[in-house]
């Protein structure tokens, strides 16, 4: 085997031209299959993050039916030691409780139905950033009776800070919901649909003000990492009695985003299949030139006793020498630019910041570094590999020395 290797690694570096020409293309297309599907990816962790976060957690604990209905009588009580046993987990950041609810709101004579969070606002801040999008006025506090309201909203019903909005809607059980509340500060959120109908109260104002009690319509779960979701969503679902409650997980609740991902992925995933096809003519251009012009020497080698075996198995070596010289250089070549850009990622500026920002997207450009990345193009291009390789195997086989002298 020694000598086999030996002598492919010499045959390679005869024509050094040719071999270089291969390894460079190689190295080039394989340089720029990584970073394309490192931006790709990258983009697609932080727009989930970006989802998840501004809104619906990594995943959600509801009594069992809510989210199909999403009704205010479908609400549960919690003792907070409970909440804080759960959230002892290290993965968990932290658990934010929700009252969530829609009412008629009217200032003066303009009326429009809303959606009413009731949050704790100090853990709402920790993972929705949402003091950020303060753009008049103060923040809410825990004993507030006052409200936040969404700008495009507060812009329809023509409230401004210090005014006061009515609310009205079906409570608990039945009962009647109805209040004053003043405007204390004007948000203007990332997401358009939830800049129209939005407003925020203290999780304490809207049991008041619906009649709840302690209860919530939902715990919102914040981790760390979103690879650590389905691991901490069966943790937390052991801890739980599932014929009370339901845990719904970030995917369910971002459906539309994920099929935005996966037709733009299946887009990404043509433009990687281009650039292997590059790859692959390169890759059996140099085995058809190999093979073709070593007829003579192929016939000779054999004439004088080498087995055919052996043969086919040096110009496999020679064919893996390259391809692995190539593989290596284009992960070298890559590494760099991939660190680079994943400490500095890509700023967008101009009107590309607001149209990202409008569809509740950080306005960067971020890569994602992880070795399947690296091990996917090996992967296909060592397939690829393997079909060139049928060639010259087939050639040398089927190969009668005394025509091969004389070519």
């Amino acid at each position: 085997m020694l000598t086999i290797l030996k002598l492919a690694w010499r045959n390679i570096w005869r024509n050094k031209r040719r071999t270089t020409i291969t390894i460079a293309s190689i190295m080039f297309a394989l340089f720029f299959a990584i970073i394309m599907r490192a931006f790709q990816i990258g983009s697609y962790v932080k727009m989930k993050q970006n989802a998840v976060e501004s809104y619906s957690g990594y995943f959600q604990v509801h009594k069992k039916g809510y989210w199909n209905d999403k009704n205010i009588n479908a609400v549960f009580g919690m003792p907070e030691d409970s909440i804080e046993k759960l959230a002892e987990n290290p993965k968990i950041k932290v658990i934010i409780p929700r009252l969530e609810s829609f009412s008629l709101a009217s200032s003066g004579t303009i009326s429009k139905g809303v959606v009413v969070m009731g949050i704790d606002p100090e853990k709402e801040n920790e993972m929705t950033k949402i003091k950020t999008y303060l753009k008049e006025g103060s923040f809410i506090n825990s004993t507030d009776n006052s409200i936040l309201v969404a700008s495009d909203l507060a812009k329809f019903l023509n409230v401004k800070v210090n005014d006061t909005l009515v609310l009205y809607s079906s409570g608990y059980h039945g009962s009647t919901a109805a209040g004053l509340f003043p405007v204390k500060g004007i948000l203007k959120l990332p997401m358009p649909e939830m800049n129209n109908s939005t407003l925020y109260m203290p999780i304490i104002a809207a049991q008041n003000f619906f009649s709840t009690e302690n209860q919530y319509t939902g715990l919102i779960f914040d981790l760390y990492s979103i690879n650590d979701a389905p691991i901490v969503e069966q943790t937390i679902s052991k801890q739980l009695n599932l014929n009370k409650y339901e845990i719904i997980d970030w995917q369910v609740m971002n459906k539309d985003l994920l099929q935005m991902i996966a037709s733009d992925n299946a887009g990404g995933i043509i433009m990687i299949a281009i650039l292997y096809l590059v790859i692959a003519f390169g890759i059996f251009g140099t085995v058809l030139m190999m093979t073709s012009e070593r007829i003579r020497e192929f016939s000779v080698m054999i004439a004088i006793g080498m087995q055919k075996a052996k043969l086919i198995w040096v110009v496999i070596w020679e064919l893996v020498l390259i391809i692995f010289i190539a593989v290596f250089a284009g992960i070298l070549l890559s590494l760099p630019v991939l660190i680079y850009f994943y400490y500095n990622p890509i700023q967008f500026t101009g009107e590309a910041v607001q149209a990202m920002k409008n569809f509740n997207f950080e306005p960067v450009m971020p890569v994602a570094i992880n070795i399947q990345l690296f091990v996917n193009q090996a992967i296909a291009i060592i397939l690829i590999s393997m079909l060139a390789m049928m060639y010259p195997m087939l050639k040398i086989k089927i190969l009668k020395v005394v025509q091969g002298l004389k070519s």
